[in-house]
């Protein structure tokens, strides 16, 4: 068993609390509302906790007889205990760890009305939409980047690319931000640099620049993406989470397949003009999402609420001891480095998440791979006009449509099974639809690359690439859920691994892409990338049968 420990030293500003007498081993239990008080009380008593816990000695009578108070469960029995001073038996704090009144407390996001449970995560969707529509609308305009800079169109790409790298960097920083400040600072405050950075593009008055404000909007904007999911971790219950989660992945998928045909229109305003909107659209779109969030939706951590709780009852009861669980980390500089930020890379040593996090990578590569594609097959293969060729990356977000269907079918099917397990979650159950999943997307694969010759229906071509985004789709949510629900505590930092994974891997896939298919033909490159789509299949059926068992091997990460 763990020691409890108060962190002394975030206490150097904090006011004094109700006085405290001192006999030779017991402590004065005379109520809070009647105890002689110094000053205003707000905050614990920094000076008598110091003497409390100070060797006992005829200069400090204050100090007590003490025996580690044990407060952590036994599945923290490994973790260091450096941060922290022993207290008191005496002072037990347990009594006075502010807590939710119960299983219905309104207080708690769990109980908020439906109604407010749907707009939040409608508000947070559209959060994470604005840097996914960004990520690839830049793609459509990148010959007239390429003529304005007078750089190669493959080197255009890195606009791309480094956005890409950006998103995956970004939540590895916010995302343990947002699991110690809460979701808003994590997610809504990036989000408005992330459009800063977008008018920077926009502005931009030579390729350097242009890509340094690239990476940046992408470093930013990769906070929504990842904390997203800690926010319907918050507000959803397991029952109904996987509901809530597919309109989370329907925008992640469909802002990068709607936006290419965005961006061809735009450039058709001129060569140098045009690209410029595509970045303005961005920065004005998430500049007015940042406000929206900002004044319209609440905070959802659960530990920062209970924060917020026992500061209230210290002002209303003038009593110290009340405190959230939040406030007895010992949250320094280093602690931040070496511990928070980097909980999701310790994240990706566990063999589920590395696993689920390298096929979700794989599959999000193929999604801008497929974006890639299709100008490629129907734009210089068929002779389509610019804006026309881009059409059929609608057959993406109808693709996505479909996996949204398949994934509420799973949603529906997991309800059930929790109705037989009493409410604990069976993350494994998660992976139904991701099973058919890993099986859709390689025929897509396939008949999308056989059938992107100008002798064949272009219908043909489309139909394939409908079948290989309800194939991501399906894997792409059943990685999130089953992450999630095997890691609740943790669910932005498990989001943020996954997504530092996937956007990492992405970032090659728009210069591979056009390598590939320019190179090898739409038919062979398609080809290589479904054969490792078969290679993959066995991924979520291991786990469905073996994932308790590796589960029950991973410990959680230190807290």
């Amino acid at each position: 068993m763990r020691n409890f420990v108060p962190d002394l030293e975030k206490l150097e500003k904090l006011h004094t609390a109700p006085n405290f007498h001192a006999h030779d081993s017991e402590y004065d239990s005379t109520p809070a509302s009647t105890a002689p008080v110094s000053r205003s009380v707000s905050y614990i008593d920094l000076d008598h906790l110091r003497a409390l816990n100070a060797p006992r000695s005829a200069t400090n009578p204050l100090a007590l007889r003490y025996e580690p108070y044990n407060y952590f469960d036994e599945e923290d029995s490994n973790e260091e205990i450096a941060d922290f001073t022993p207290l008191p038996t005496h002072v037990d704090l347990e009594a006075f760890l502010v807590s939710f009144d119960g299983p219905k407390d309104p207080l708690s996001p769990l109980n908020w009305p439906l109604s407010k449970k749907i707009y939040t995560t409608f508000v947070y969707s559209l959060c994470t939409f604005g840097p996914q529509m960004s990520s690839s609308i830049y793609g459509s305009v990148a010959s007239n980047i390429s003529t304005r800079f007078d750089v190669p169109l493959l080197i255009s790409l890195l606009g791309v690319t480094l956005f890409l790298i950006g998103i995956g960097l970004g939540p590895m920083l916010f995302a343990p931000i947002s699991e110690l400040y809460g979701r808003k600072l994590g997610v809504i405050v990036p989000l408005f640099f992330s459009a800063v950075f977008a008018l920077g593009c926009g502005f931009s008055q030579n390729f350097a620049t242009l890509l340094v404000c690239r990476f940046f909007q992408g470093l930013f904007g990769g906070a929504p993406v990842a904390n997203t999911g800690g926010v319907l971790g918050d507000i959803w219950k397991p029952r109904t989470r996987g509901l809530a989660l597919v309109g989370y992945s329907f925008v992640v998928t469909g802002g990068p397949a709607s936006a290419p045909l965005m961006g061809a229109a735009f450039g058709t305003l001129g060569i140098d003009i045009g690209w410029r909107w595509t970045q303005y659209f961005s920065a004005i779109y998430m500049f007015v999402v940042f406000l929206l969030a900002q004044f319209t939706v609440s905070e959802t951590y659960h530990p920062l609420l209970l924060t917020w709780k026992a500061r209230e009852l210290r002002k209303e009861t003038g009593d110290a001891r009340f405190h959230s669980r939040l406030e007895e980390l010992d949250v320094t500089f280093k602690k931040i480095i070496t511990k928070h930020l980097m909980r999701p890379f310790a994240m990706l040593m566990k063999p589920i998440v590395f696993l689920l996090s390298f096929y979700g990578s794989f599959v999000y590569g193929v999604l801008y791979l497929a974006i890639v594609a299709v100008p490629i097959a129907f734009k210089d293969v068929r002779s389509w006009s610019s804006v026309i060729s881009t059409l059929p990356t609608l057959a993406i977000v109808l693709g996505v449509s479909v996996g949204a269907v398949g994934n509420i079918a799973s949603a529906l099917h997991y309800g059930k099974v929790l109705t037989k397990s009493g409410g604990e979650p069976v993350p494994e159950e998660r992976l139904v639809a991701m099973k058919v999943g890993s099986v859709l997307m390689p025929i897509g694969l396939f008949i999308f690359g056989w059938t992107a010759a100008p002798e064949y229906p272009w219908i043909a071509p489309t139909i394939g690439l409908v079948l290989v985004a309800a194939g991501f789709t399906t894997i792409f949510q059943g990685c999130l859920n089953y992450l999630i629900d095997a890691f609740p505590r943790f669910a932005a930092s498990v989001t943020a691994a996954t997504t530092f994974t996937r956007s990492i891997t992405a970032a090659g896939f728009p210069i591979l892409g056009r390598v590939m298919f320019s190179g090898l033909g739409v038919n062979w490159g398609a080809t290589i990338i479904a054969l490792v789509a078969v290679l993959l299949i066995p991924i979520p059926f291991i786990f469905y049968m073996y994932g308790k068992q590796i589960r029950e091997r991973t410990a959680a990460p230190p807290l």
